[in-house]
């Protein structure tokens, strides 16, 4: 396939041609300050304000639920905020570096693991979406709105790259503007009640499931961070791209929450977060609701569908790679709606049990995959061996996949679930560390699997930069 150029990518009616494929030098295009408006746009919006009113749900008091959504949403960043840079250094998607850890054929674990992320996620936003269109225009019913929202979702994420980006800047300071007046309105709409309001802490292991709640919030982006920094240039300023996209999240994710817990803690018996927006700002907030939501949609749906292409190419050479794109989004896009249809009805208690099952899953991965490339690769890799089985990192590597299911292994003692209560729950008074524990069995796990393992794994073996380096022909 001919090269594509920047004046390509920058071209409003080009559909992106790049799926999982290296960007070469050539076609590096952005500026870090993009980084930014994405990731604001990308959080300034009704799912972090519902998930703030899931914290004073949970049992916490305004205060307690302020100091949680902080704790956490800055906890889950650190970890992003390093994930970002990668993107630029590599010129890959997020999941596809997980071959250097995994393998190629290993790495399929994670691909699955963050489809599931994707699709669980759009479904989640679609239902709060819908919600809120319902309210203002209750002749279409919930279902029928998720099937609505989903083509405007559908044609953002078929163009791509340039168009979420494109699309975040203009959200950005619509949205800033808006949730500002939103917030004005709530705190003119009167004070807390008694039972929301005053300092007294709560229990320990409900604070730490709030925590919980808005780590994995943003650790969730964390398989998607670099697939929207690759295009930038490689000689990017490094500390720029993390505070970018740290502030980036940081800001908008603590305003929303620290609102939605606001709101909710006004009004706690609304029939939801988003009914208690209606009735404290009007119904002219329900369309930005539903509005600030379309671009996340869109990520989850760019991120599954790379995740998708990236499972299709263990088996097939991926070179359509514009019907890979919209064959992948589509089916990503449609599994999303089915998995909303379904669960819209439980929607609060689904989306609690599907983050903190997530936690389980992702934290291991973060720590395996950071601790491989700042402290054993230092962001060398050879590129073209993450596109063939038969290159540095081979099919199946076994020094990270074990690590990485013992890690998994280690949280389920810690776990405290709907479905399932680990036997050292009780023991530490009630308090799901499980997060916590993996990600730091799976830091030492991995580093003692890279000791055990000597000098001869190829995947220990240092290389140069990637533009030293040719793709084979099947990803060229």
């Amino acid at each position: 396939m001919s090269a594509v150029s920047v004046q390509d990518l920058e071209n409003p009616a080009q559909v992106e041609v790049r799926s999982i494929d290296h960007v070469p030098p050539a076609e590096r295009h952005g500026k870090v300050r993009h980084q930014f408006t994405l990731w604001f746009a990308a959080n300034m919006n009704v799912f972090n304000i519902v998930l703030g009113g899931v914290a004073v749900l949970f049992g916490l008091n305004f205060f307690w639920a302020c100091v949680a959504i902080v704790l956490g949403t800055l906890l889950g960043l650190l970890l992003v905020g390093f994930h970002a840079i990668q993107g630029p250094q590599l010129g890959i998607p997020q999941m596809i570096q997980s071959r250097g850890q995994f393998g190629f054929y290993g790495a399929v674990l994670v691909f699955i693991a963050s489809i599931v992320l994707d699709f669980g996620f759009l479904a989640a936003q679609l239902v709060i979406q819908a919600d809120a269109m319902n309210l203002l225009v209750p002749s279409i019913s919930i279902p029928g709105w998720i099937a609505i929202i989903t083509v405007p979702v559908l044609l953002l994420a078929i163009y791509g790259y340039g168009w979420i980006h494109r699309w975040q800047r203009l959200l950005t300071l619509v949205l800033g503007v808006t949730f500002l007046i939103i917030f004005i309105q709530a705190l003119s709409y009167g004070g807390l009640p008694k039972s929301v309001s005053g300092f007294h802490a709560p229990p320990f292991a409900l604070f730490v499931g709030a925590v919980a709640l808005f780590v994995i919030d943003m650790i969730s982006w964390a398989p998607y961070v670099s697939d929207y920094s690759r295009y930038l240039p490689e000689d990017v300023n490094r500390p720029a791209t993390f505070t970018a996209v740290f502030a980036g999240n940081a800001i908008p994710t603590i305003f929303c929450g620290i609102l939605g817990a606001y709101i909710t803690g006004l009004l706690p018996h609304a029939s939801s977060t988003v009914s208690a927006i209606q009735h404290v700002a009007g119904s002219w907030a329900l369309v930005v609701m539903a509005l600030s939501l379309i671009g996340s949609d869109a990520i989850n749906s760019y991120t599954g569908m790379l995740a998708l292409a990236g499972i299709a190419s263990c088996w097939t050479e991926v070179r359509e790679r514009r019907a890979v794109r919209v064959v992948g989004i589509v089916a990503l896009v449609g599994a999303g709606l089915i998995c909303a249809l379904l669960g819209y009805q439980q929607f609060v208690n689904n989306l609690a049990n599907f983050l903190d099952v997530l936690l389980f899953v992702f934290i291991p991965w973060s720590a395996i995959n950071l601790v491989d490339y700042y402290f054993v690769k230092h962001g060398h890799y050879d590129i073209p061996s993450f596109f063939t089985p038969k290159g540095r990192y081979g099919g199946f590597l076994w020094r990270g996949l074990i690590p990485y299911l013992l890690a998994v292994a280690v949280e389920v003692p810690f776990i405290d679930q709907t479905f399932y209560t680990g036997p050292l729950v009780k023991t530490l008074g009630g308090v799901d560390i499980s997060w916590i524990v993996g990600g730091i069995a799976g830091i030492l796990f991995y580093l003692i699997a890279l000791r055990v393992g000597g000098s001869g794994d190829r995947s220990a073996d240092v290389v140069g930069p990637p533009k030293q380096t040719e793709l084979p022909e099947s990803v060229a």
